[in-house]
């Protein structure tokens, strides 16, 4: 029978946040590598603070990436939506074809951005007003994540308050010791040698 576990060392790497397919574990590894230069664990239970301090701060930068992109991805129908407030619906055909043209190479063309910018001027506007449609048209779900990332910080200062405790407890314990050690009153008395005369 094969012993389940052969290594001598417990592998952290099992309490490592799993990654998305679309993340880096250099950058993980990264992240891991700083925030144990700035613990500096010094023992198995401060690594497994490490490891969920790692997991936490990644989770946040997940969820702050994910409301980024959920705000970009609204912008294509913000885009429309403003256009159609502001200019009324495409009437025609060909209209329709060079508004939907418009909309789309405004992510790619800098001279489809002047475009929509110079019909917005017209109406004392800026592309703020596309950002604001992109950001109110996902509220709900910028407010969920909101609401996540509000928990995910909680978690980090709990991690990092129980490892503040832990290591003030472990000092505290540290300095009784040293002291019952150093205590002269509690230390025996050692017979004190004869000289020879």
């Amino acid at each position: 029978m094969v012993p389940r576990y052969q290594s001598k060392q417990f592998d952290l790497s099992t309490l490592q946040s799993s990654l998305l397919i679309t993340e880096s574990k250099e950058a993980f590894a990264c992240l891991e590598r700083e925030l144990a230069n700035e613990i500096q664990p010094k023992n198995i239970v401060e690594k497994f603070f490490l490891a969920d301090v790692a997991a936490c701060l990644w989770e946040m930068m997940r969820l702050r990436r994910c409301r980024d992109q959920v705000i970009n991805f609204a912008f294509g129908p913000a885009i429309s939506e403003v256009l159609d407030r502001v200019l009324g619906p495409p009437e025609t055909v060909a209209e329709c074809e060079a508004r939907a043209a418009l909309e789309r190479e405004w992510f790619t063309k800098p001279e489809a951005r002047r475009e929509v910018a110079k019909r917005l001027a017209a109406f004392q506007l800026d592309e703020g007003v596309i950002e604001a449609a992109a950001i109110s048209s996902q509220a709900d779900q910028l407010e969920r994540l909101d609401r996540m990332i509000s928990a995910q910080q909680a978690r980090l200062h709990r991690a990092l308050d129980a490892l503040a405790d832990y290591r003030e407890a472990f000092a505290v314990r540290v300095r009784t010791a040293v002291e019952r050690a150093t205590d002269q009153s509690a230390l025996p008395q050692l017979p004190t040698r004869q000289k020879a005369g």
